[in-house]
């Protein structure tokens, strides 16, 4: 038996080795995913809005003849691929601002954070409660857990179109894939989201402590990061309601 599980137990050991790599660029790929189904609805609202800031300059320069030959010079085409162009911007901007603190996980300090430390960063998040500490890291989490429902729902697809042709009859299979769904965002939840909500905290309570103490530099800390991602997490909350990850 020992003999049997000493290969398994090798290759565990061998990628446990790598787990200092690998998981810092899995939160990160699981905030992406997150970040990715926000700016997706975002799109579409700004493509409204271009639309809508279109026909009100149509109708503006339609009114003097001198400027009547610039109407329809923009259509839905053009108006489509600058939204495209401003979401994927405004992606990459959140994903460089929450994305890159999470580069630094590292699993002893998550340790230690558990064991007691987190006591001593929520005493500090108390006594200065500034927007870095109280924002950076639900935003964090809302976008992990969006990431986590995506995963979900790509688990509970791929399971679906893989047993309901042979296997399994229709019924049957969607329930089967729908519970394997609901495990693989529980997993990644557990294992990935949360600790990415606990390594912003840590981050932002890091940066804070290691800043000019000044009234005004404490709260303008990381203030561009923070002003970028907030509407894209209210996104984030619209295009993935929570009960998602269970039905």
């Amino acid at each position: 038996m020992a003999d049997d599980r000493l290969p398994l137990f090798k290759t565990s050991r061998v990628f446990g080795a790598f787990r200092w790599a690998f998981m810092p660029l899995g939160l990160l790929a699981v905030l992406a995913l997150g970040v990715h189904a926000a700016a997706d609805l975002v799109d579409d609202r700004l493509v409204w809005l271009l639309v809508g800031l279109d026909a009100r300059l149509d109708a503006l320069l339609g009114a003097h003849e001198e400027t009547r030959a610039w109407v329809d010079r923009v259509g839905l085409h053009e108006c489509t691929v600058v939204a495209r162009w401003l979401a994927l911007g405004w992606e990459l901007a959140v994903d460089l601002a929450l994305g890159v603190p999470l580069l630094g996980y590292a699993e002893k300090a998550a340790h230690e954070l558990a064991r007691g430390g987190a006591r001593e960063v929520l005493r500090r998040l108390n006594q200065r409660p500034t927007p870095l500490r109280l924002l950076r890291p639900v935003m964090t989490l809302l976008f992990a857990l969006g990431g986590a429902e995506a995963v979900a729902r790509l688990v509970e697809g791929t399971v679906f179109v893989a047993v309901s042709r042979e296997l399994l009859e229709a019924g049957t299979a969607a329930l089967v894939a729908r519970g394997l769904g609901a495990a693989a965002g529980v997993l990644v939840v557990w294992r990935f989201a949360w600790p990415a909500a606990v390594r912003a905290l840590e981050h932002a309570d890091q940066a804070t402590e290691a800043s000019v103490v000044r009234r005004g530099r404490v709260w303008t800390l990381g203030l561009w990061g923070t002003a970028v991602s907030f509407p894209l997490a209210v996104a984030a909350v619209l295009a993935v309601p929570l009960r998602s990850l269970f039905t």
